[in-house]
């Protein structure tokens, strides 16, 4: 019973996530209709993608096997369903800015209100760390001949894929935040409401970190038929993982 709370308490999170950011982009940022703001719509696409992707998508896919109650085979299902929506959500939010990028080289720069000449930020370098980690932990966890010899390095992955994925959305929104400042869009200091907003839809995102940190780590696996799943070794408090045959993590 409690698996199922905590689990419509991280639906609730992730929407709240999602609320917010489109409040944000449809109160400040201009929206997501092409030539609402020059070509920032584009860059809006971007962010509003990779918050699906990787709060919403990767999220679901990370605590499936812990949370919903269901055959193995069902839980299977349900994470690669998560896993493919997030990897095409990558690929079209990374199509939405490079298509940015390339438009926005052509367009004066005092037609626009962001600049960008490559990817040069720390949020750039981090967000291809986290497309590396997210495709190295699908293509390890895809492979039958090495499912069961790396199912800890899945693990591994899967929470170093979510630590970046919140560093790069953060870094991201602050990143946005801090062109609008220097643009004089946006007065900080003085805690507008747009400011009050991102910084709590920034910790909002650190509380999903955590949370489904906190469920990789210590709840057990919630398959129905356990007999043919992984256990947690919960002797000594190691927490530690045993693989067995047939088992998909």
């Amino acid at each position: 019973m409690y698996r199922q709370c905590f689990y419509s308490w991280v639906q609730v999170l992730i929407l709240l996530i999602l609320v917010l950011s489109l409040w944000w982009i449809f109160g400040y940022l201009g929206g997501l209709i092409p030539g609402a703001t020059q070509l920032l719509w584009l860059l809006n696409w971007h962010q509003i993608l990779m918050l699906l992707a990787f709060a919403a998508c990767f999220a679901n896919a990370a605590i499936v096997f812990r949370m919903v109650e269901a055959p193995l085979t069902a839980q299977t299902t349900l994470h690669y369903v998560y896993q493919f929506l997030c990897l095409a959500l990558i690929v079209l939010g990374l199509t939405a800015v490079v298509t940015w990028k390339v438009l926005e080289s052509g367009v004066p720069e005092e037609e626009t209100s962001i600049s960008s000449n490559s990817f040069y930020t720390f949020h750039s370098w981090v967000g291809m760390f986290t497309i590396l980690a997210f495709l190295a932990q699908l293509v390890v966890s895809l492979s039958r001949d090495w499912k069961d010899q790396y199912s800890q390095m899945t693990i591994i992955l899967i929470v170093f894929t979510c630590v970046c994925a919140t560093v790069a959305m953060i870094t991201g929104i602050e990143d946005v935040v801090f062109y609008r400042y220097i643009d004089g869009l946006i007065s900080y200091s003085n805690y507008p409401l747009e400011g009050s907003l991102v910084n709590t839809l920034c910790i909002l995102l650190l509380l999903l970190l955590l949370l489904v940190t906190w469920v990789w780590f210590r709840v057990s696996y919630s398959a129905t038929d356990r007999s043919t799943y992984t256990e947690l070794d919960n002797t000594d408090n190691t927490h530690t993982v045993r693989p067995m045959k047939g088992v998909n993590v």
